[in-house]
């Protein structure tokens, strides 16, 4: 695991943050399950890094709930049941929504061709054969950055950042009826942003994420993540 660790973090200069989301993708895909001891320097050799991030790392993760500190034992990965997910998907809708909403009132022809553009850019990496993950993350990332800021509302789209720490963007990328669900979502979308209906502009958004809890809690119950005893 250690290469494609490497080649996933890179040699970017804000390692830690690298380090943070490569754990919290495999936490939130079940790739690290509630209750993993997460030892910094075995995560080290893993990962190709110095022990050092990866610390940095797991320390920004319990802030955010991801993981706990045990005396003298290290981290263990957090308890994360359905509820949570559903609720994390909640507010990433209620709020994205909300977003895309006020941008259906704000753009200009400028700001609807930029977005256009953008989403260009994810329709070709998604058509592409053997796309490259990473760079369809960071294209799926950039549109929706993009009409979230057009949105106009600072603190709210600082919430949006916030909220999506708990959802792991490349956990998706390979799958088909995302990819899928991602063209027909920001046709829908753009639709509703040129005519200026924030309504319609609303639900399209809320759809769009939902359509992401799904396919996840699909996963997360194949993999086994959750119990039997668990509903």
């Amino acid at each position: 695991m250690s290469d494609s660790g490497t080649a996933l973090l890179g040699d970017a200069p804000a390692l830690p943050e690298r380090v943070a989301l490569l754990l919290r993708e495999r936490i939130l895909s079940g790739g690290l399950r509630p209750g993993t001891f997460l030892r910094p320097d075995r995560l080290a050799v893993d990962l190709g890094v110095s022990p050092t991030p990866v610390r940095e790392a797991l320390q920004a993760l319990r802030a955010d709930d991801m993981v706990r500190a045990l005396p003298r034992r290290g981290f263990v990965v957090a308890p994360l049941d359905r509820g949570d997910v559903a609720d994390l998907f909640a507010v990433q809708a209620h709020l994205t929504g909300e977003l895309a909403a006020r941008a259906a009132g704000a753009l200009d022809a400028g700001g609807l061709a930029g977005l256009q553009g953008l989403a260009a850019e994810v329709d070709a990496l998604i058509e592409e054969p053997g796309g490259e993950d990473l760079a369809l993350a960071g294209a799926e990332h950039r549109f929706h950055a993009a009409l979230n800021r057009a949105a106009g509302a600072r603190k709210l789209a600082w919430l949006v950042g916030r909220a999506a720490h708990y959802l792991p963007p490349r956990f998706y990328t390979d799958r088909r009826a995302w990819r899928t669900a991602t063209v027909d979502a920001h046709r829908r979308l753009l639709a509703a942003l040129a005519a200026g209906d924030a309504d319609t502009a609303r639900a399209a958004m809320e759809a769009h994420v939902l359509d992401g809890r799904d396919l996840l809690v699909a996963h997360l119950e194949a993999v086994g993540f959750w119990g039997a005893d668990e509903h």
